[in-house]
């Protein structure tokens, strides 16, 4: 899939998986309850954040490593725990930027199909294709997780399995609880998706101790800056708030489903605050992209084989699903 940067407008963005139900006053709190000096160089490791985030999880502090967006922890990972003998495995279609890590760090990176429903192949040969697997979980754009027992199967299998959450929040699935057994497993996270701070680019990463000293000794110091610590810090306080947005989200996200699958799409089951659905027959993908653009509303659409006959839709509050729903009555 070519990576593009659609431009931004006044359009209604329901192509980016940004949380749109979180409510102005989570926001306008955040801005309130944050101080930092702008005179004085941030922590170095994130320290009072990585706290915190260790009391989030129920993990020790050594188990937490904090970086300037979930991008970056990919990347140090690749550069830290990747050998420049081994081979990075990726499932496709997934999350485009993995393959990047690997070139950028000069590792061979293994492309793995994933099948024609988007679940993953039956096996992978770990002798002669790949040793490291990088897995996004709940996949994007599918919005399917990757069970317990595959993960369990790939953490007995591969010399480290590192699985992309960035839509953690929305999913039923809980993989915190194999850092306990497995320390070949990294968990990646980020406050730009269920958090709705996609601006601050803070994202963290979950893994053993002895892991957890060795990424600091690779990553930039100062990476994530104060005030993206501190809006971090205070939406951590406001959970509760994030928690009933996602509640929100699957409900109307449930809703949507339905109301697509009515129209003649073929949305995928989903654990994310997205829908990936295939189009009806009878229209063209880009006369709908471009409809649904005159009318303020933008989609993804792929130039990808596997996905040209698909968008992806994110799930937006009840009012903004009406009027997408209203829209897509009309063009059909």
């Amino acid at each position: 899939m070519g990576i593009s940067y659609p431009e931004r407008g006044s359009e209604i963005p329901l192509d980016s998986n940004e949380n749109l139900l979180l409510p102005d006053d989570y926001y306008r709190e955040i801005k309130d309850d944050i101080d930092f000096d702008l005179r004085k160089y941030p922590s170095p490791t994130s320290s009072e954040l990585k706290r915190a985030l260790a009391d989030y999880h129920d993990l020790n502090q050594e188990q937490v490593v904090i970086d300037n967006g979930s991008d970056a922890i990919l990347d140090t990972v690749c550069k830290t725990f990747v050998s420049k003998n081994g081979r990075l495995g990726y499932f496709h279609p997934s999350y485009e930027m993995y393959p990047f890590f690997a070139s950028r760090n000069d590792r061979k990176s293994v492309e793995i199909p994933l099948k024609a429903d988007f679940t993953m192949p039956t096996t992978i040969d770990f002798s002669t294709e790949v040793d490291t697997i990088f897995i996004c979980s709940p996949n994007n754009p599918s919005g399917l997780t990757v069970n317990r027992e595959k993960i369990v199967s790939l953490l007995e299998k591969a010399e480290l399995v590192v699985i992309d959450e960035a839509y953690a929040e929305y999913s039923k699935e809980d993989n915190i609880s194999f850092l306990e057994d497995y320390d070949n497993l990294i968990l990646v996270r980020t406050f730009s998706k269920a958090w709705g701070l996609a601006g601050i680019r803070v994202g963290y990463g979950l893994m053993s101790a002895e892991k957890g000293v060795e990424y600091l000794e690779n990553m930039l110091p100062y990476s994530v800056n104060s005030m993206s610590s501190a809006v971090a810090l205070s939406a951590l306080d406001k959970k509760s708030q994030m928690k009933k947005s996602i509640e929100k989200t699957i409900e109307e996200r449930e809703r949507l489903s339905e109301r697509l699958e009515d129209m003649g799409f073929n949305p995928f089951p989903s654990e994310t605050n997205f829908l990936l659905c295939k189009k009806p027959a009878f229209i063209d993908i880009t006369s709908l992209y471009q409809e649904l653009l005159e009318r303020g509303v933008r989609i993804r659409t792929f130039e990808e084989l596997k996905l040209k006959d698909h968008v992806r839709i994110t799930v937006a509050d009840k009012e903004t699903n009406n009027y997408l729903i209203e829209q897509l009555e009309e063009i059909l």
